[in-house]
């Protein structure tokens, strides 16, 4: 199992402690970490791709941000989670990968969704309704650009420039719904999954999936915080961490909370928000599976149960946005010296008869 890191890039309040972080402040950490992810051997940098959100993240244009991080790293990956497809053309989401791809040294790793705040997709004008057409469509289109390098309008080729290299060829999907794990599979594609709901229910979701392809990657998020006293690590990430999940909240309440077409099984969902946004701490979230806060040991435990499962990827999101680019360094070189040294490769394979346990 490899350790990625996940960046929501977000400016929390001052009530956090400090004053509110600049955009340009946010950016230079994001260098700064990656640098030193990068030196740790992390496997990945994840960011993702969120528009009008105000204060829960300035990641408007991650391509950019990561062609700025693959000029200072030279082994980490560079991932996009997610592009959201329906508001893009999908000929400039290809060019776009392909030159990040030879920026990067072929380093880059991209997911694919629809999105899922009604802002969003109100800003681009996407009614919700036809984001899943819309995405399967736009998905098949990108795979077809990235494979051939060409597409065709009104009778005429036109060729990529630069050609999308055959690395570009493995994707992701964000994947929420029983739905979109059955539509991972089917496709031949990797899941990116959580926070959105609790580990348990994942778990069914990806012992399905991994019935449908056996072969398939998982890249499970979470929240987490590593300090060699237990008692430190909790008590400094737990503000930022509740800050973070009760904005995820906030951006995503419209699909959550109302029947939104396309958007059913958020609604489904419904129920955690109430219970979170009365009973928010750490016992609750690491009780769902949704957060990993502690000591080495702490993390540990909790990182050898997703490894024995067979999650090939934990993507870490360190705090809210409230951590200095110093102490998200030293989380990292805890779990990357401490605790991952310790976890042994045992992946799980699961049969048909397991998966329907």
């Amino acid at each position: 199992m490899e350790v990625d890191l996940f960046l929501e890039l977000a400016r929390p309040p001052a009530s956090l402690g400090g004053a509110q972080p600049s955009e340009a402040s946010v950016y230079d950490d994001l260098i700064s970490v990656s640098k030193t992810a990068d030196s740790f051997g992390v496997g990945a940098l994840w960011l993702p791709e969120h528009h009008f959100l105000g204060d829960y993240s300035i990641s408007s244009a991650p391509d950019l941000l990561l062609a700025a991080v693959a000029r200072e790293t030279s082994s980490i990956r560079l991932g996009l989670a997610i592009v959201p497809l329906p508001v893009h053309d999908t000929v400039r989401v290809a060019e776009r990968l392909a030159t990040l791809d030879v920026l990067s040294g072929g380093r880059v790793m991209w997911g694919v969704g629809r999105g899922v705040t009604k802002t969003e997709l109100d800003g681009f004008g996407i009614k919700p309704e036809e984001t899943r057409e819309m995405f399967c469509d736009r998905l098949s289109t990108l795979r077809y650009l990235l494979r051939t390098g060409v597409y065709h309008r009104n009778g005429q080729e036109f060729v990529l420039n630069p050609k999308p290299s055959s690395r570009l060829l493995e994707g992701w999907m964000a994947a929420v719904s029983p739905e979109s794990f059955e539509l991972a599979a089917h496709l031949k594609l990797g899941v990116l999954t959580g926070p959105f709901k609790p580990w348990p229910m994942i778990k069914a979701d990806l012992k399905r999936y991994r019935a449908a392809h056996p072969k398939g990657r998982i890249s499970y998020t979470i929240a987490a915080y590593c300090d060699e006293d237990h008692e430190v690590a909790r008590k400094r990430a737990e503000p930022g961490i509740k800050w973070a999940y009760q904005r995820l909240i906030d951006v995503t309440r419209t699909m959550m909370v109302k029947q939104v077409a396309g958007y059913e099984h958020y609604r489904k969902l419904g129920w955690i928000t109430p219970m979170l946004q009365g009973l928010l701490n750490l016992n609750i979230l690491e009780t769902l599976g949704l957060a990993c806060v502690g000591s080495p040991e702490h993390l540990l435990r909790r990182l050898a149960t997703l490894n024995e499962f067979g999650v090939d990827r934990v993507s870490l999101v360190m705090g809210g946005g409230d951590l200095s680019a110093t102490e998200i360094s030293r989380s990292l070189d805890l779990i990357m010296c401490e605790v991952m040294p310790k976890i042994k490769v045992s992946p799980l394979t699961l049969s048909v008869g397991e998966a329907a346990e």
